[in-house]
């Protein structure tokens, strides 16, 4: 992990900032290089410590979100070769940044999604916003094992002013925090305008 923050730090020193994964949502193919996502911003509120349960994480192969009929595949992915969260190859599934923290270790552990497809159609993430703080989010591993987090809050970044630290960082207690594109689409970019973040935190 440390070896993790000391690449996002050496990034953002040496490139003006680290991106990741924004074609998390976007209108072009799956596998098209991702846009810029993210840049540093240093701050970020330190959790208080309310649960060690599930302190070794589980490595997320599926996720339900029942409140938005989501009910699909979590692939695994690290950065790609520009350094940025990769993004799932099936614009249906999800990705887990493995390089990052396990759901349910303490620490913010990281699922985005795509907002929409190719065509426009929508994505697995589309309706996120509809979320609430209460609403369930269930992770399971490839044995079955589970885990459901419970939504905080809702927010939305601009793509150029993303707080990496506290979607991406460290935390006294077990977080899922969840990333889709946002706002307006720009053709002459390929990007979106905004990153939404669905936070949420281990269910007691």
């Amino acid at each position: 992990m440390k070896k993790f923050l000391f690449v996002i730090l050496f990034l953002f020193i040496v490139g003006g900032g680290v991106t990741l994964g924004s074609t998390i949502a976007h209108k072009s193919t799956p596998k098209a290089p991702v846009q810029s996502v993210l840049t540093a911003h240093e701050s970020a509120a330190t959790p208080t410590v309310v649960s060690t349960t599930a302190v070794v994480g589980i490595v997320p192969e599926h996720i339900k979100i029942p409140k938005i009929n989501v009910d699909t595949t979590v692939e695994s992915v690290g950065m790609d070769d520009k350094g940025r969260m990769d993004v799932p190859q099936d614009s249906d599934n999800t990705a887990w940044f493995k390089t990052g923290y396990k759901p349910g270790q303490n620490g913010s552990a990281v699922i985005d999604g795509h907002y929409d497809k190719a065509t426009g159609a929508p994505s697995v993430f589309y309706d996120l916003t509809k979320l609430t703080p209460g609403d369930k989010i269930i992770v399971s591993d490839s044995v079955g094992k589970s885990l459901t987090f419970s939504v905080v809050r809702l927010e939305s970044y601009p793509d150029d002013n993303f707080p990496i630290k506290e979607v991406f960082g460290p935390a006294s207690k077990p977080l899922l925090n969840l990333i889709t594109c946002q706002g307006k689409w720009n053709e002459e970019s390929h990007n979106y305008s905004q990153r939404g973040v669905v936070y949420a935190e281990l269910a007691q």
